[in-house]
């Protein structure tokens, strides 16, 4: 990847494995949203950015070079070698045409503690309605920004939130979710739940972990762990991915969890794995073969 100046952002040239739509509507991440003209704008790190892709170019807006490479490098995960664990991923057939379908996904390194709150937001809930819930979240409790005459806002911080109320949170219309958003905030700014620990725990450890949290279910705690702390090694299992697996892997399936199987064929970068199969069951890829 090469990065160079232009007017008002930087051109990342020479990308590989980077695709704006697989990697926004993926379901890792609810406050990017396409444009008309197939551009994304986005809220992230208390900024605003919009993407523009032409081939393996990319064009960031409303940022420069020295702050590309101080933030969004990072949360861009550009440093990863994707290629490295597609080749791995590829030695299955079946995952090897998974990826064709979902080929250019990144995992998002979002702020763990939006990833909790927007994860317990998507409970038994849909794509559309998750995202106008965070917005309408962030336009509450977070930092105004303006963008080209625009209105945006931040995702609120655990302090923002702290003493927050389910009559405060009554506008957002989150529903039976408002108890559990309250519970996490408290058990964050109590320091019951230290996000920042997550990474020194073991997969399962630190599913249990935020289990402690009202609300947070298995699969919720495991988007957490992979959308929120960068967590490769845990396999969120969803309608989708139990019905994908069982459809894919009959056989490794019997017998086990859908998530136990889940490590078992894919190892340590298993929720990669699980994006990609979940991509490819959500195109109805797997409706057109039967």
């Amino acid at each position: 990847m090469k990065i160079s100046e232009t007017e008002g952002g930087v051109v990342l040239s020479e990308l590989k494995e980077f695709n704006l739509c697989h990697i926004f509507e993926c379901g890792q991440c609810f406050r990017w949203k396409k444009q008309e003209d197939g551009s994304f704008i986005g809220v992230a790190k208390g900024k605003v950015l919009k993407l523009i892709q032409s081939g393996d170019s990319v064009t960031v807006l409303n940022t420069c070079t020295k702050e590309f490479s101080e933030i969004w490098e990072d949360y861009f995960d550009l440093k990863t070698d994707y290629g490295s664990y597609q080749k791995r991923l590829e030695t299955d057939p079946i995952m090897k045409t998974a990826i064709s379908a979902g080929s250019g996904i990144r995992i998002l390194r979002q702020d763990t503690f939006e990833a909790l709150i927007s994860f317990i937001i998507s409970a038994s809930n849909n794509i559309p309605r998750i995202m106008k819930i965070v917005d309408s979240l962030c336009s509450l409790f977070g930092d105004e920004i303006e963008y080209n005459g625009e209105k945006y806002y931040s995702f609120p911080t655990p302090e923002q939130l702290h003493g927050v109320t389910e009559d405060d949170l009554a506008p957002i219309r989150s529903g039976f979710r408002a108890k559990y958003i309250v519970d996490a905030v408290n058990k964050v700014t109590s320091g019951e739940i230290q996000l920042d620990a997550l990474s020194s725990m073991t997969a399962l450890e630190a599913q249990k972990y935020l289990m402690r949290i009202n609300g947070v279910g298995p699969k919720v705690a495991d988007c957490i762990l992979i959308f929120g702390a960068g967590r490769l090694d845990v396999f969120p299992v969803d309608t989708w991915i139990d019905k994908a697996m069982k459809t894919l892997y009959p056989s490794a399936v019997e017998g086990v969890k859908v998530r136990q199987a889940g490590e078992n064929l894919f190892g340590d970068i298993c929720g990669l794995a699980q994006q990609y199969i979940f991509y490819y069951a959500r195109e109805n890829k797997l409706q057109k073969e039967k």
